[in-house]
């Protein structure tokens, strides 16, 4: 008995984070009940299989008052309770039951599910930073563009992503000064959290473009 009951070794512990916006569309709430359920039978499963690597999970939500604001106190959350991994999913996306396991076996620092614009033409939430030097403010600057001719159905590598979903190492949170993404800038706080990441302590930053993500409700 004593055999049986013995837990694998290694147990990662992720804080599922969902910005709530106080509407949440029917559609999306059933897509996170699928998802949670999901999570807990790999979670049940894992640990009577004895993998030797498996996931503990904990929700985490927070009112989208501001979305920065609520990303910055999903991911304190995330610190706070030792959590290795935060996984956060907007409550107006679709996604598979399987999202997190679909990223997380890629072992990359920042990694999202391909997802896009909510208004036509629908671009990819993947971006290419340029970056330079304004030599009249004094200031450095960065422009983001959409990355149109993406790989389709592959891991690819840029510099920024869209967090509609996304799966963060709690070591990136670390090891970044605070504000993670509050910020005056023009760009979105997601945007900003991967140049941050980056440029601090050179994160890597993916996209899954196999794994779909969808928007609910209306523009």
């Amino acid at each position: 008995m004593e055999e049986l009951l013995k837990e694998p070794s290694v147990v990662y512990k992720v804080l599922v984070g969902i910005p709530l916006k106080g509407h949440t569309p029917p559609a999306s709430y059933h897509d996170r009940m699928l998802m949670w359920k999901y999570l807990g039978y790999r979670e049940e499963l894992d640990f009577w299989d004895k993998k030797p690597v498996r996931y503990s999970f904990s929700l985490g939500c927070v009112g989208e008052i501001l979305v920065p604001f609520a990303r910055e106190t999903l991911a304190q959350q995330a610190v706070n309770s030792g959590a290795d991994y935060l996984f956060m999913i907007d409550d107006d996306m679709l996604s598979p039951p399987n999202l997190f396991f679909e990223l997380v076996k890629h072992n990359k620092d920042i990694i999202s599910p391909l997802a896009f614009t909510r208004n036509p033409d629908h671009k990819p939430v993947m971006y290419q930073v340029i970056e330079g030097h304004d030599p009249l403010t004094g200031k450095d600057y960065y422009l983001n563009t959409y990355v149109m001719n993406y790989p389709r159905n592959s891991l690819v590598e840029c510099d920024a992503v869209g967090f509609g979903s996304a799966l963060i190492k709690t070591d990136v949170l670390k090891r970044m000064t605070q504000p993670w993404f509050m910020s005056t800038t023009k760009s979105g706080e997601d945007l900003w959290f991967c140049y941050k990441a980056k440029r601090e302590w050179s994160a890597k930053v993916f996209m899954d473009t196999s794994v779909k993500l969808g928007h609910v409700g209306l523009a």
